[in-house]
Order: structure tokens, then sequence, then C-alpha cells
């Protein structure tokens, strides 16, 4: 993250000295009135620290984490608490979504898909709604299209839900919050019962 915001910041500084240079040679105020356009050099000078100063507001306002290549049920991506778990490989989906002891939601999408952004804040807020009782995570299918054809998606956005390992239903395309709770529910709902009629232990 560190390198990142380096980086950030070295191209803040060179693109806004380049610029400012730019208008310090065009600008040629003569009378001095106008720091940025009164020579090259000056205005290199302050376009850089310009640029800096944007290139390091930019980087120290992201996210400690912004998203984790594998993860588990306690260990979110994007660093908080009610984050969407993005799932990084078939082992982790084995691990994470079949060996799964609550519900879980999987969003399976693409980076180029519209539709899919458009869920992307309902995923979150089932996350967060649902945290502790139900486990949201994502997979995307052009990285794990392993996972994708073992399902048989067709077509994106795809919200499978998954209970004791098995899939238990699939929603096609961006549906309203409500029709994802109301799966959720149901299957926690299930889950209670069978939790009250297993013979408890001697």
């Amino acid at each position: 993250m560190q390198k990142v915001v380096f980086i950030q910041l070295v191209a803040g500084l060179l693109i806004g000295g380049s610029l400012g240079a730019l208008m310090g040679y065009f600008g040629k105020c003569t009378s001095g009135t106008c720091p940025l356009t009164a020579n090259p050099w000056r205005g290199a000078f302050l376009g850089a620290l310009i640029g800096g100063l944007f290139a390091f507001s930019a980087g120290s306002s992201r996210p400690a984490t912004p998203e984790l290549a594998a993860v588990g049920p306690v260990a979110e991506a994007g660093g908080g608490k009610h984050a969407v778990l993005q799932i990084g490989s078939a082992a982790d989906f084995d691990r994470y979504v079949l060996n799964a002891k609550q519900p879980v939601l999987v969003d399976f999408y693409a980076d180029w898909c519209g539709p899919c952004r458009m869920l992307a804040p309902t995923a979150e807020k089932l996350a967060k709604e649902y945290s502790g009782r139900a486990v949201v995570a994502k997979v995307n299918v052009d990285e794990l299209s392993e996972v994708a054809g073992r399902y048989g998606i067709q077509s994106i956005p795809a919200v499978l839900f998954f209970q004791d390992g098995q899939k238990v239903e699939h929603l096609i395309g961006v549906r309203p919050q409500n029709e994802y709770a109301k799966v959720l529910d149901k299957l926690l709902a299930k889950g209670a019962k069978s939790q009250e009629s297993a013979p408890s232990d001697p």
C-alpha cells in the first residue's frame, strides 16, 4: 500500500510539474501577478506542489486493505467488519463456501459487466445486514472460470445460495435486495429448525 501511495505521489509531482511548466512557458505573464504562468521554472515548481498535494490526499483516503485475493469468514475483503468476501481460488471457494457453517450468498460477476457493478452495493448491504449470520461472497468468473463452470454459470450477475455445502438457490440478473434477503431468511430459518431437531449429545 505504501508503495502504491509513493508511486501515486511521484506521478502527481511529475504531471503537476509538467503542466505547470507548460503553463509558465505559454502563459508568459509579464506582470508577475500570476506566479504559475510567470515563467516555466516557477510554473513547474508550483504545478508539482499542487499535483503532489492532490496525489497525496487521494492516496491517503484509500482504505488500508483494498481487496484480499483469498479471505476467510473472519478476514473480510476491504478491511471492513461487514465487507463482502472476495474468493481468490477454487480451494478458497471449497473452504469458505462449501464448508461454511452458515448460509452463503455468492455473487458471480466480472469487472466488465455493468449490471454486476449495479449489484455490488446490494451485496455490501446484505453483508452488513447478515453479518455473523450468513456469508456474502464474490467470485470473479474471469479469474475463477473453473468454479463458474462447475455451477453452469452462463449469465452474470448470477447469485447462488449454498447451505451445508450444497447449492440450494440460483437467481440471475439484478434483483431487489429483499429478494436476496428472503432466500437468506428462509435458509436461516431452515438451519435453526434443523439444529432444534438434531439429537443432543448425552
